[in-house]
């Protein structure tokens, strides 16, 4: 093989340097030319070098681009007794968890995660609204909360301060508040029953993600609504409110991924975590926007999207302190394992679910589960093929086993567009899921055109918690 090779290379170059004799010695015949031994040098012998030189040297140049880098295979760093201790942290952070106590949520495909759950499979979807025209003058897709009491909220806005008041002539504000203050009303009865058991030393930290379209100036009033709510007077000493803005699905997980980090660095603290959010997309303003940008679904553009809105609130807490709140039904939570497509699901062409794939392997890995135990997907994916074909074939590899129709559920279908929110609706319904299997159940965001987001979501078994160490 070698001598072969050798003989490429030197008949190759000999070729070349032949063939540049013969067009020198053919130009000079041509001029009638007499070169000197300097030009015969230069000519016949420096020229063929280097350019059969610069060949070679431009050919390995290439060659070592295209190479990819060696990579030296690596040991988890927690299986490695000489691994450094940052490693083993990294490793042990991978497997942080933290439990789901409740969730609550409203969308227009149903108030609870059982009833947007049904309104999946049973194929709902959203009607078109007589109240809202896109730019033709024809009812516009949406999927709205019916019968929502936004002018009882309206009324008592008005009853505030100047800022508070200005609210209500928002209505993209107003109706998301009127979700919120619902699924908040559930919340605030469920942390009444937490606690009879709890300890006095016990906080409640309150999140809510708000939408980036929001203006910076409704941050101020926004909080002191919350904060003026009627929560219960036992987890008042110890009650925080913070706001953060956030753009997309995928951002919303990562900041509950944040979350998760921060309760298992302090495990054994006595605390509470509420994160909630809202919005509401189906005022006529919006539609005009959509309408405008050729992002509104129609009859003739099927694949646009269609404006929805919903409100969420999941109470968490890390293990020990479910345990010691005698927290019997209650849902483990994986950390999150985020990705980005290098180009939108719609650009055209072939669609992979590479993506999806690997942020999927990655979490079972972690969590040390075994795909086949997987018995449901619970995403934010809408009627767009494009979504659910990538969201099918990232599942399709490992999941085989689950029916495309039945165990895979896009909470997008019936309760429409509502970022950031939507991803925090599918955790809901992922926690409704699980409980009444029993089983881990993967929630997948892929709504957006290049985000990517999934984690687990696993039953609460005792015995598999003493095992598998998370915090």
């Amino acid at each position: 093989m070698m001598l072969l090779t050798l003989f490429k290379v030197i008949g190759g170059s000999l070729l070349a340097a032949a063939l540049i004799w013969a067009l020198v010695l053919a130009w000079w015949q041509s001029n009638d030319h007499q070169p000197d031994q300097l030009e015969l040098a230069l000519y016949l012998g420096a020229l063929p070098l280097a350019v059969i030189g610069g060949y070679w040297l431009l050919r390995g140049f290439i060659e070592h681009l295209k190479a990819p880098p060696p990579v030296a295979p690596v040991q988890p760093a927690d299986d490695d007794p000489l691994a450094g201790p940052g490693k083993k942290a990294d490793a042990a952070e991978r497997a942080f968890t933290v439990d789901i106590i409740d969730a609550f949520v409203r969308t227009g495909g149903g108030r609870g995660a059982d009833e947007i759950l049904a309104a999946m499979a049973e194929g709902k979807r959203p009607d078109p609204d007589a109240s809202l025209l896109d730019n033709d003058g024809f009812p516009v897709f949406a999927a709205a909360v019916a019968d929502l009491d936004s002018d009882s909220m309206a009324e008592m806005l008005a009853e505030k301060d100047a800022p508070l008041a200005s609210l209500a002539t928002q209505p993209e504000v107003l109706r998301a508040m009127t979700l919120l203050d619902d699924v908040l009303q559930q919340a605030r009865e469920r942390l009444i029953g937490l606690l009879e058991n709890a300890p006095q030393s016990l906080t409640t930290q309150v999140l809510w993600l708000v939408p980036a379209s929001w203006e910076q100036a409704w941050l101020v009033p926004l909080r002191t609504w919350l904060a003026d709510l009627d929560w219960p007077e036992g987890c008042r000493p110890g009650l925080a409110f913070s706001l953060l803005q956030v753009a997309s699905e995928s951002a919303a997980l990562k900041q509950l991924d944040e979350l998760i980090l921060s309760v298992n660095r302090n495990p054994e603290a006595d605390q509470l975590l509420l994160v909630i959010s809202a919005v509401s997309l189906i005022d006529q303003q919006r539609i005009d926007a959509w309408s405008a940008a050729n992002l509104l679904f129609s009859a003739k553009h099927q694949e646009r999207l269609i404006p929805g809105e919903g409100g969420v609130a999941i109470l968490l807490a890390a293990q020990a302190c479910c345990d010691r709140l005698a927290v019997a039904e209650r849902t483990r939570l994986s950390r999150v394992s985020l990705g980005a497509r290098d180009k939108s699901v719609h650009a055209g062409g072939r669609i992979t679910g590479q993506l999806i794939q690997q942020l999927a392997s990655g979490v079972l890995d972690v969590s040390g589960t075994e795909p086949a135990t997987i018995m449901a997907a619970v995403t934010d994916t809408d009627h767009r093929a494009a979504n659910a074909a990538e969201m099918l074939e990232g599942l399709g590899a490992d999941f085989a086993h689950l029916d495309p129709l039945k165990d895979c559920l896009g909470t997008g279908t019936c309760s429409g567009a509502i970022p950031p929110v939507g991803s925090l609706v599918a955790l809901a319904c992922a926690h409704e899921k699980t409980r009444s299997l029993a089983a881990p159940v993967i929630c997948l965001s892929n709504q957006h055109d290049k985000e990517r987001g999934l984690l687990l979501v696993m039953p609460h078994t005792p015995a598999a918690d003493s095992e598998f160490c998370a915090t």
